[in-house]
């Protein structure tokens, strides 16, 4: 019975448009590049400390999708590598699927820059509010009867195991990425019987720094994702100017199908902090049953380098 209607509130997490929103969904992707690709950690040269939190079409439920993320990444010089931890916590409607992972990659650097290539394992808690659902059979009038032998009364919990890899290329001014996850299919298998898909996803970030005056620079990107069923794209011009202010614009989408948001970014930098908020004006289908989404980071990045180990040198009187 259960594949004869939608669940309004969990689908309304799992849509967008044409391209169904399974994995969170960030606007400040260019800034938290650990969110995808675990062989992001290190390439900075850097301790990177981010946080976030984004509350997703506002006004059109009391929860719809409400997500946070916190990372920790640093370079490990001695082995030539990066290590990270991700935790990232994803409330879609009745479905809240949180993340937990930590991340590795081994990092070659050449004189054009540097290639990583990573992996990251963890888990993923999923919880489903059986009391949030409706069906169309169901009678709530006196407590909760979905009719439905498949899906819970109440909060129900699954774990399953989740994992991923990735590919980082990066010089001193651009950065390629290439990610896949949920290599090994994660399925959440709640008491009730349902289960909850984590379906494969791939993902491509890119991004330029181009210098436009001493104290003012621009940096295009782009994100693209698919779950090979449909695909997604988000392109973005960041600025940065006097070494301290950022501001920026944010499109999402390709087609008329996949259009979906226009993104405006302010924030600043300061002696290693970074804060950044975004408002995104839903252009969809949606735009008339909701007020649009919100989306800020924090960032505490500092700069690392590899000990200089210096020559032995040892004085011998007879060449003085």
């Amino acid at each position: 019975m259960l594949h004869r209607f939608l669940l309004p509130v969990l689908m309304l997490g799992l849509c967008v448009t044409a391209f169904c929103q399974q994995e969170p969904q960030f606007s400040h992707y260019m800034y938290n590049r650990a969110f995808f690709n675990a062989a992001y950690s290190g390439s900075g040269d850097a301790l990177e400390i981010n946080a976030l939190h984004r509350t997703q079409y506002v006004g059109i439920a009391p929860t719809a999708i409400n997500t946070q993320f916190f990372g920790v990444s640093l370079p490990v010089y001695a082995i030539n590598s990066g290590v990270g931890l991700i935790v990232i916590n994803d409330l879609a409607g009745a479905l809240r699927s949180t993340y937990a992972s930590v991340q590795y990659c081994y990092r070659h650097k050449f004189r054009w820059g540097a290639l990583a290539a990573g992996l990251s394992a963890g888990l993923i808690q999923s919880g489903l509010d059986g009391a949030k659902l409706r069906t169309p059979e169901g009678k709530y009038v006196s407590g909760i009867d979905h009719n439905d032998e498949l899906l819970p009364l109440t909060l129900q919990q699954a774990l399953s195991p989740d994992f991923a890899a990735a590919i980082y290329i990066n010089g001193k001014k651009w950065h390629i990425g290439l990610s896949a996850n949920h290599l090994v299919a994660s399925t959440a298998k709640f008491s009730s019987g349902l289960k909850v898909n984590y379906s494969r996803n791939l993902f491509l970030t890119a991004g330029y720094d181009i210098k436009v005056a001493k104290r003012f620079s621009l940096f295009p990107s782009v994100f693209a994702k698919t779950d090979f069923l449909k695909a997604q794209a988000d392109f973005s011009i960041q600025s940065n100017f006097l070494n301290n202010f950022l501001a920026g614009v944010s499109f999402r989408g390709y087609n008329n199908p996949t259009i979906d948001m226009l993104a405006f970014f302010a924030g600043f930098m300061f002696k290693g902090f970074r804060l950044v908020y975004s408002y995104d004006w839903n252009i969809s289908a949606l735009n008339n049953f909701n007020s649009g989404s919100h989306e800020v980071s924090i960032a505490y990045v500092l700069k690392m380098a590899p000990r200089e180990i210096k020559p032995l040198i040892y004085h011998n009187v007879r060449f003085l």
